[in-house]
């Protein structure tokens, strides 16, 4: 019984070291720094509002088309 139990203690410490280890090897978040060499101008700014339009759109079209499949297999019409 005694043996049983550090087994499995055993066990658990070396889960949760494991665990742990993959945790701190995950890459940290760095935040964005702001580029000057267009951002500071109106034509800068357009395009990059411009281009966040864009990717949104794209966002949302492949969001639509997901769904679009997900329900198809679900509904047949009526």
């Amino acid at each position: 019984m005694r043996a049983l139990t550090i087994a499995i203690t055993l066990g658990l410490l070396a889960i949760s070291q494991v665990t742990h280890a993959k945790e701190e090897r995950k890459p940290s978040r760095q935040t964005p720094t702001a580029s000057t060499s267009k951002a500071d101008t109106a034509e800068g700014t357009d395009a990059v509002a411009k281009a966040a339009r864009e990717r949104d759109e794209a966002r949302q079209r492949a969001w639509d088309q997901k769904t679009k499949n997900i329900t198809r297999g679900i509904c047949s019409g009526c």
